[in-house]
């Protein structure tokens, strides 16, 4: 879902905004997939690309905007459903950073003290 500044596209017509929607709902699909494997995600320019979806839709008749209704309904769904998964793994990830460093620090100041050094002693 990456992409820089500019990056989402001129939605005019309703094929090329439908399309648009069927791509963003597959790359979150695939957004979803990496995110349960562990792997890091980048969400660059989503927001851009939803928002020009919004745009090419707000410039059609009603009638004929409100056929993708169901698409729309089911990319909040999706997108619900991702921001669930990312909450999830920051929550995950918050915990096992506190358990690496509980650990660290009982290994670190929970030891006993070294015994003294043994040899010849000086005044």
């Amino acid at each position: 879902m990456n992409g820089g500044p500019g990056s989402a596209p001129s939605l005019t017509d309703m094929t090329a905004i439908e399309r648009e929607l069927d791509m963003i709902a597959l790359a979150i699909g695939d957004t979803r997939v990496a995110l349960q494997a562990g792997g890091v995600i980048d969400l660059a320019g989503l927001d851009d690309r939803v928002a020009s979806i919004c745009a090419g839709l707000e410039a059609q008749p009603h009638e004929t905007a409100r056929v993708l209704m169901p698409k729309l309904t089911l990319l909040v769904q999706d997108l619900t459903m991702l921001s669930t998964a990312c909450a999830q793994v920051q929550a995950d990830t918050e915990l096992a950073l506190r358990k690496v460093s509980g650990s660290r620090a009982s290994q670190a100041y929970g030891r006993p003290p070294l015994p003294p050094i043994s040899g010849p002693v000086r005044d």
